[in-house]
């Protein structure tokens, strides 16, 4: 593929991260730290940005591709908001370990249900 292609891989990857990542990030961080539920509290707009990026992905490139790169959005989102608020005020996140092991689980299983979407739709229409 050329360099310049839109579709090419790797920006692709990086600009499906990082839509992922603004889209499921803003409502979290905005939300006070008291009202959170870890994984409850990325359901909503971010696990629907998470599972459609990974149905395109998916469906465009390989089912590895479609599971990674946005199953690892609410761990990267979790955890810009435990360095952030662990330098401000330290014994905050004294749990944030176990919110972690949360966050990639629930990221993984949205990104798993929509990747195997995407799959299944590459697939049966290519």
């Amino acid at each position: 593929m050329k360099e310049g292609n839109l579709w090419f891989p790797k920006k692709a990857m990086i600009g499906a991260f990082i839509l992922c990542f603004i889209i499921a990030g803003i409502p979290f961080w905005q939300t006070p730290y008291a009202q959170l539920a870890v994984p409850n509290a990325f359901f909503g707009i971010g696990a629907i940005a998470v599972f459609s990026v990974a149905a395109v992905l998916a469906f465009r490139f390989s089912f590895r591709q479609g599971l990674i790169i946005p199953g690892l959005v609410f761990p990267a989102v979790l955890m810009i908001r435990v360095i952030v608020e662990g330098l401000v005020e330290p014994g905050r996140h004294n749990l944030w370990p176990l919110a972690l092991i949360i966050a990639i689980v629930a990221g993984m299983l949205v990104a798993c249900a929509g990747a195997v979407c995407g799959w299944l739709a590459g697939r049966l229409f290519r």
